[in-house]
């Protein structure tokens, strides 16, 4: 049931995104960190400066979204590319400095707002195990809080003066509509295929990535050349990063990945596995066929009965294997995009990210 009580004002002194508490909560990314841990934190403190107080209610819907949304992935891949690709010689200068810490804030602000309008588009009242701010205080907050967020976010970018990267994210965000629209095109039905496959994931997942490479390279005022390299490096870590969290909708437990297994399908979404699958049984129609009717079942009547059937046939198509091998093709073209960077700390963080992201488990 929505509550309609006015929050409590969010308790700011006990911030669950600094980069300490970031490697506390995810030990996996330990070893990545620390390197742009000051300028994480800095990130953190920037987006905490939009909260409004006098609006005590948008003020803790947002804190505590902020809070709750992981791992800050991609101001960390936008700092590391920034850090990695600077052409600074100077031991005085940081390779990170403020245009690179506000363009990182301005891409988590995208991302968390995205959240707060899919969780109203999905109907979810679950976001990694916790309740959604949809599920505690309605639809209209959820949507108006992610709407201020993307107001900020195009303030701190106007504030930065380069009209370019007014350009990166405000394809983005036409990327985040054209591939949401294309979910809802295709959802509750058969009617995917891998290209429609890629483009949706490269439109609702890849794109602000590449944002976050290609903004590194222009903040940076790199060679077209080498600011394509960066972009590229973003967009294929997105595709491998959403191939992985299609493969964990079979693999992980429902506590760990903080929603239910099988989620995807039983929302009416055909993932990486299950095309695999498709495929696999192309030669035998009878076994197709029935596998279809399994997942109209699935998404269409809510049997999950049928639960047990789909994973049967996941498990002797070897989709699962297939689908991790598919997200490690993606992952080497995302380390090749960057193989010409010259060695430092922070090109040897963004391989140890890529590894992460095929090896996560939430």
């Amino acid at each position: 049931m929505t509550r309609t009580t006015s929050p409590s004002a969010p308790n700011t002194r006990q911030d669950k995104r600094s980069a300490l508490a970031l490697m506390m909560a995810h030990p996996e990314l330990a070893p990545i960190v620390p390197v742009v841990s000051e300028q994480l934190d800095a990130v953190k403190t920037s987006i905490q400066g939009i909260i409004m107080p006098d609006i005590e209610v948008l003020a803790h819907t947002i804190a505590q979204t902020l809070n709750n949304t992981g791992k800050l992935l991609r101001p960390l891949v936008g700092l590391l590319l920034s850090a990695a690709s600077s052409t600074s010689t100077s031991s005085h200068e940081k390779p990170v400095g403020f245009r690179h810490i506000e363009t990182a804030a301005v891409a988590e602000l995208i991302h968390v707002a995205t959240l707060l309008h899919d969780d109203v588009i999905d109907d979810s009242d679950l976001r990694r195990g916790l309740p959604t701010i949809r599920a505690d205080y309605g639809n209209r907050l959820s949507i108006l809080s992610g709407d201020y967020l993307l107001a900020q976010a195009s303030l701190k970018l106007s504030q930065l003066n380069n009209c370019r990267l007014v350009s990166i994210f405000a394809m983005v965000l036409a990327n985040l509509c054209e591939g949401e629209v294309k979910q809802l095109k295709t959802g509750y039905t058969l009617d995917m295929d891998w290209p429609t496959y890629l483009r949706k994931n490269v439109c609702k997942t890849a794109s602000l990535f590449a944002a976050c490479g290609e903004s590194a390279g222009v903040n940076n005022h790199l060679p077209e050349s080498d600011i394509a390299r960066l972009q590229q490096f973003g967009e294929q870590f997105g595709i491998a990063f959403q191939i992985v969290d299609d493969l964990l909708d079979y693999t992980a437990d429902a506590q760990t990945l903080g929603k239910p297994v099988l989620d995807d399908l039983k929302n009416g979404l055909i993932n990486a596995p299950v095309l695999i699958a498709f495929d696999k049984l192309n030669g035998q129609p009878d076994r197709l066929k029935q596998f279809k009717n399994l997942c109209l079942q699935l998404f269409n009547d809510q049997n999950e009965a049928v639960i047990p059937d789909i994973q049967a046939v996941i498990d002797d198509t070897n989709a699962l294997a297939a689908t991790k091998d598919l997200a490690r093709h993606y992952a080497k073209a995302a380390t090749d995009a960057i193989a010409h960077l010259r060695p430092s700390p922070y090109k040897t963080a963004l391989d140890l990210l890529v590894d992460y992201s095929i090896h996560r488990q939430m």
